[in-house]
């Protein structure tokens, strides 16, 4: 039986009372803004966790207290085999990638070095010591943007316009075929929307691409915030989007642990907001406004991407319950 202090937390991550079975669980990647949160949860849920990650982008201080840390790369086929091998895993998350779309852009061989090899690398340590399990972290990149505009379900089409878009496409095939041929059991592909807020790690990322960081960034500077585009053919001409909690995306994580099936799950809120939505979001939240520019659309930008996430509800039994307001006040509290 679970220990009483467990249910609390399973009822926060998992939005449900479920007996969990308890595992070896490793996570590549577990030092990252996302695989940080989950590793955070999987340990409170009672888990054994091993992370393994490189450093290179992730924060060895965020990985929570508990789990064992390898450091290695994805990339290194007999470090990741060593780690399978040495496990008894029941599963894997995967989290280690490359993932900033400009970067992606100028450097595509080590996105498909990174991202792609490594992920075959993980396959075949996963093939080769028997773990059944994998659970992986994909995105909404996949999808071609001139399909988007009514919400994107898991049957939209694909055809991702950045290299990191289309490495993730590669290794969902990859993963995909090392189930359909019984060499992976179980596997659970999530394809994230936009995530923002915090889970407890005070998680910032100094680099980082996504809207959020990148509004924080220029809190208390001298630089602006740019809206791209803003004759797009929306509410107010600015690109729509989907904001995921990362509290709601852990909490998908947690429920594709239990999943009787194999499958693609989109994840995401499906109410879309507009840039100047964001901006007023957090205007909402400050004592004095952002500085704002504008400039012309960029390339390859879609107007509207909102999810559909019937089936992680159906399927899963996934609710996102957190708002863009708690998403911009943790996102405050963490960069300022």
């Amino acid at each position: 039986m679970p220990k009483a202090q467990n249910w609390a937390v399973c009822n926060v991550f998992a939005q449900k009372v479920v007996y969990y079975r308890y595992m070896k669980i490793l996570v590549t990647g577990g030092a990252g803004y996302i695989g940080s949160a989950v590793t955070a949860a999987l340990l409170a849920l009672g888990h054994e966790v091993t992370v393994f990650d490189d450093f290179s982008t992730g924060q060895k201080s965020k990985v929570p207290s508990g789990a064992r840390v390898i450091a290695g790369n994805i990339t290194d086929a007999a470090a990741i085999a060593a780690v399978c091998a040495d496990g008894t895993f029941g599963a894997v998350f995967h989290f280690a990638a490359k993932k900033a779309v400009a970067e992606s852009e100028k450097n595509p061989a080590l996105y498909f070095t990174t991202n792609v090899v490594g992920s075959q690398n993980l396959l075949a340590a996963m093939t080769a010591a028997k773990i059944p399990r994998l659970i992986f972290s994909s995105t909404a990149a996949v999808y071609d943007p001139t399909y988007t505009i009514a919400p994107v379900t898991e049957d939209t089409l694909l055809g991702p316009v950045s290299v990191y878009g289309s490495s993730k496409q590669i290794v969902e095939a990859l993963i995909q075929a090392y189930g359909r041929t019984r060499h992976l059991p179980h596997y659970t592909i999530l394809r994230y929307f936009n995530v923002a807020g915090d889970a407890g790690l005070d998680y910032r990322e100094a680099a980082a691409e996504n809207v959020f960081p990148v509004i924080a960034r220029t809190l208390g500077s001298a630089q602006p915030f740019t809206i791209f585009g803003t004759d797009y053919d929306t509410k107010d001409g600015t690109c729509i989007r989907d904001y995921i909690h990362l509290k709601d995306l852990v909490a998908g994580h947690v429920a594709a642990l239990e999943a009787e099936e194999s499958g693609i799950f989109n994840l995401g809120t499906g109410t879309g907001y507009s840039v100047r939505e964001l901006v007023a979001a957090f205007n909402n939240a400050l004592p004095t406004p952002l500085l704002v520019t504008e400039q012309a659309r960029r390339s390859g930008d879609a107007p509207q991407v909102v999810a559909d996430a019937t089936r992680a509800r159906t399927i899963l039994g996934w609710q996102p319950t957190h708002t863009l307001k708690e998403m911009v006040e943790d996102t405050l509290r963490v960069y300022r």
